[in-house]
């Protein structure tokens, strides 16, 4: 039986993103699956334990100092003879200990590719690690085909060493009944009119403003009012969206409700008339995915998860070119026939997609590193 350590952190601080998200459904999946090797869960400090495990999983607390926990993590995954360790949050918070095999899950390389849509103090971090992690990692997981391009271009890691593993959908994205949706959403967020969906992030890289500005032209050729409803926590951080749609006479026409529990997201998707994402780079981009298991007609930029899994099920626009994505939305939204069509091929298209056979191509590289090595091989005897 291994010892097997992951940094479950993300799952408790980060839960609602892209990191903590595939953090979460990874743990709860290995817990149906995997009865054979012990997992030992590093947990923020102060949390308690918020995931329902069985009994072979257990919880270590662990600082998220970084000067702090570059010190205890390593003598810590030596002290308890952990024998794979796993970093799923691009490697950022992973300290290579030379008694156990690391495997980090990179999802992008944005810091990299697009440095200018990054908070400064999280770029430099990013630049100094991530490439010190790959460089020692054994194995490297990523997102999509895409990603591991980045991956070994920018880092020079060897192809063999990275392997793709798509993430998935939530079970909980599904169709459902668009009238009841609406109704909730008009009850709860005062909406009661036909929308235009948009959820990811409201990061410049997103490319929202860009939305506003297509849907500020298509919306004059439509003979029925559709609003633009755009999820996401407003930051005076951030572009003035909220300016940007007064400033273009909109405002009353895009609305922003700002944070949505999970079950509020599921019922935007379930009662939107079409689901855009205009987003200028992705390691994958799992929202166009989410509105396809909803069954919602869907346009977006060429993201990954789109255009390595589901090209034929979306209309996708050039991001930077604001005709183009005024054209899909006119499409998107007129287009009986294309919508119906787009709405079928997308659920079609998402069905292989699971997070159960997310973890278990992870549980299958977990196998093949522990089958081979033993605790103190280096990462050059390993690869």
């Amino acid at each position: 039986m291994a010892r097997i350590c992951i940094d479950a952190r993300p799952a408790a601080i980060a839960r609602g993103t892209g990191i903590g998200n595939y953090t979460y459904q990874l743990l709860y999946f290995l817990s149906k699956l995997d009865s054979d090797h012990q997992y030992y869960l590093l947990w923020p400090d102060d949390e308690v334990e918020l995931l329902p495990l069985p009994s072979h999983f257990f919880f270590q607390p662990m600082t998220r100092n970084r000067r702090e926990e570059a010190t205890e993590l390593p003598q810590w995954l030596e002290s308890q003879k952990i024998d794979l360790y796993h970093a799923p949050d691009n490697g950022l918070h992973a300290f290579v200990a030379d008694s156990c095999p690391l495997v980090v899950t990179i999802h992008d390389l944005i810091p990299f590719v697009m440095p200018e849509t990054v908070r400064r103090g999280y770029r430099r971090n990013f630049l100094e690690k991530v490439p010190e992690v790959a460089r020692q990692a054994c194995h490297i997981l990523t997102v999509s085909e895409t990603a591991k391009r980045d991956i070994h271009t920018v880092l020079a890691v060897p192809e063999e060493r990275i392997q793709v593993i798509y993430p998935a959908p939530e079970a909980v994205f599904r169709p459902g009944n668009p009238e009841r949706a609406r109704y909730r959403l008009q009850v709860k967020y005062d909406i009661d009119s036909p929308y235009i969906l948009y959820t990811g992030g409201l990061n410049p890289r997103k490319n929202v403003a860009e939305l506003i500005y297509a849907f500020t032209k298509a919306r004059k050729y439509w003979d029925r009012d559709f609003l633009l409803v755009i999820l996401g926590e407003l930051s005076s951080t951030q572009e003035d969206l909220p300016g940007l749609c007064k400033a273009l006479v909109v405002d009353k026409a895009v609305l922003f409700p700002g944070f949505v529990p999970m079950e509020d997201i599921v019922t935007f998707y379930q009662g939107a008339e079409l689901f855009a994402y205009p987003s200028l780079y992705e390691g994958f981009g799992l929202p166009p995915l989410e509105a396809m298991a909803s069954g919602i007609p869907v346009i977006t930029s060429p993201v990954p998860s789109v255009t390595e899994l589901a090209v034929e099920a979306a209309l996708v626009f050039n991001p930077e070119d604001t005709t183009s994505l005024v054209h899909q939305l006119d499409c998107g939204l007129r287009d009986t026939k294309l919508r119906q069509m787009m709405s079928r091929q997308g659920q079609l298209a998402v069905t292989p997609l699971s997070w159960e056979n997310t973890a278990r191509q992870t549980l299958a590289v977990y196998h093949e590193i522990l089958g081979g090595s033993n605790k103190k091989q280096t990462v050059g005897e390993l690869f």
